[in-house]
């Protein structure tokens, strides 16, 4: 007796593979757009705007810094919460100090973009310098994964497993057709054979190395 019955695999590869192409829509679209974006850069001329702001600290935290100027690096905690609450920066890239003119620099990489905050303890000020991309930078770096969280990298690795098993599903599915079977599968073969004759004929490569 087959470990697996056929009517079975069949009926369940129809169903997985009508609800993961709804599942799977948006993202579907989301990705092949990008796609196309990251295949064409010069469309992203110009669509990255700069900015900047200034404005006072919080007067608990300059109180916190002026008894601890020599020790400013013991508030980073607080100035990190206090980004993240007022501005929603989180995942710093790296924090500077200088001692001499109580300034706190935190690096923030952002998809598209960057922040770029300077706390002045001096003068009592925050001054955020910023980049911010358009829709077409942002699908792009959301292709890539680039600057997007852990929370985001899950979204790609488990939307790749699915659109797999998508296509492995919508196989099975024309393995019951025996109309369209001989179709399908030299399409299939075609699918496989022509990326695979473009990377070798016309893709740039190096050779003659070990």
């Amino acid at each position: 007796m087959p470990l697996i019955n056929k009517r079975t695999l069949y009926s369940t590869s129809r169903a997985l593979h009508i609800y993961l192409s709804t599942a799977l829509l948006f993202l579907l679209i989301l990705f092949c757009v990008s796609g196309i974006v990251l295949n064409h850069v010069d469309w992203l001329e110009g669509d990255k705007d700069d900015g900047q702001l200034t404005i006072q600290l919080p007067t608990e935290l300059i109180a916190q810094a002026k008894t601890n100027i020599d020790t400013l690096p013991s508030l980073y905690p607080q100035i990190e919460a206090y980004l993240a609450a007022e501005h929603g920066l989180t995942k710093v890239k790296s924090i500077d100090w200088e001692k001499e003119d109580a300034l706190v620099m935190l690096d923030y990489p952002l998809p598209a973009g960057f922040a770029f905050a300077e706390l002045d303890f001096i003068s009592g000020e925050l001054n955020l310098e910023y980049q911010t991309g358009g829709f077409l930078s942002l699908i792009g770096d959301l292709h890539k994964g680039r600057h997007t969280g852990e929370a985001w990298s899950w979204v790609i690795d488990i939307s790749a497993i699915l659109m797999i098993l998508f296509a492995i599903t919508g196989m099975i599915i024309l393995f019951q057709n025996r109309k369209k079977r001989l179709v399908g599968i030299w399409l299939t073969v075609l699918g496989i054979a022509t990326p695979a004759v473009i990377y070798l004929c016309w893709v740039p490569q190096l050779k003659g190395v070990s």
